[in-house]
């Protein structure tokens, strides 16, 4: 196997510890986090927020964490399409809502779309898309 193959084996496993990194934060509440997995100029597109930057983001997750509902992120089938300091990322995820010690109360399917760019710090997403495909109510 060539060095460049090798090369492209770390990019994709660094992209794809992106998506289960910025789950984990997101579960675990650290927002001031999302430094490591968003660049400054970020976009993020969601059902309830549109940010085009950083700070924004973290605007819209501190105000909206009530602190008794919490989640718990699962992702699944990440592919990755890199095209040299770039890259398309595309990942089904589940996220259970829950209060701690029940069962969730809410389960929602996304298709998450990011945009990563290689920076000196690593990858990271200059876009984030999340689209709600479906949800399930307890």
């Amino acid at each position: 196997m060539t060095r460049d193959r090798y090369a492209e084996f770390a990019d994709r496993a660094e992209i794809a510890d992106l998506v289960t990194r910025l789950g984990h934060l997101l579960d675990e509440r650290r927002y001031a986090d999302i430094r490591t997995v968003y660049t400054a100029d970020v976009a993020v597109r969601t059902p309830r927020v549109r940010a085009d930057d950083i700070e924004t983001a973290l605007d819209f997750l501190r105000a909206n964490d009530t602190g008794a509902e919490q989640t718990q992120h699962v992702n699944t089938d990440v592919l990755v399409d890199l095209d040299g300091d770039r890259a398309d990322v595309t990942v089904n995820a589940f996220v259970h809502f829950f209060e701690p010690g029940k069962e969730p109360h809410r389960t929602s399917g996304l298709r998450n779309v990011f945009s990563a760019v290689r920076t000196e710090a690593g990858w990271r997403f200059s876009r984030a898309e999340m689209s709600l495909m479906w949800q399930r109510a307890a």
